[in-house]
């Protein structure tokens, strides 16, 4: 499974590497993008797409758990405190 994320995460690396001339660069202000990635039988990831502008809408508890985790997780690289 480990070697499935890592891929998963050179994926995402080469990604953003290959739009890095289109990506917003401003010190003052950070992007948040969904990547869609499909795995097959043998756990090799796909790219889909890349978002722009995810949805953080939920649509079941368990979305409603990841999202909320992303946001702690955006707001601790940010070092903001939780109000």
């Amino acid at each position: 499974m480990r070697n499935c994320f890592s891929k998963i995460q050179d994926l995402v690396v080469l990604t953003l590497q290959g739009a890095q001339k289109l990506i917003m660069n401003d010190k003052h202000c950070f992007e948040l993008y969904g990547f869609d990635v499909l795995l097959d039988d043998n756990l090799k990831p796909w790219l889909l797409e890349v978002n722009g502008s995810p949805s953080m809408t939920a649509n079941t508890e368990q979305d409603a758990q990841l999202k909320c985790n992303l946001l702690d997780d955006v707001f601790t690289i940010l070092d903001l405190e939780k109000m």
